[in-house]
This record gives C-alpha cells, structure tokens and sequence, in this order.
C-alpha cells in the first residue's frame, strides 16, 4: 500500500509542473491518471510507470 501512495505521489508532483491544482486522481496497475485545471482549462494527464507522460 505504501508503495501505491508514493506512485500516486510522485505523479502528483510531475502534473503540478503543469497544472495550477489538482482536482482528482485516478491510480490504475501500470499509470496515475492526474485531472486538473491549467488557465481555464481542465486537463487530464496519464502518467506512466516509466515516467513518460501524456495528455489524454
């Protein structure tokens, strides 16, 4: 459990290099998926284990 909290982390930390806030977080077996609002917009990335990061 300990493990998936600091995955869930350090996907957090990434996004908010981009993102004003974060409003939720999705963590599935081999990605977090991190929703947030940048301006006015709301964007959704998908953050790997490998550390590659996509807009989705």
């Amino acid at each position: 459990m300990a493990a998936e909290n600091r995955k869930t982390a350090r996907a957090q930390e990434k996004a908010l290099e981009y993102l004003d806030y974060i409003m939720e977080c999705f963590e599935a077996s081999d990605f977090v998926e991190v929703t947030g609002r940048v301006g006015g917009d709301v964007v959704t990335y998908r953050i790997y284990d490998d550390g590659s990061m996509y807009v989705r």
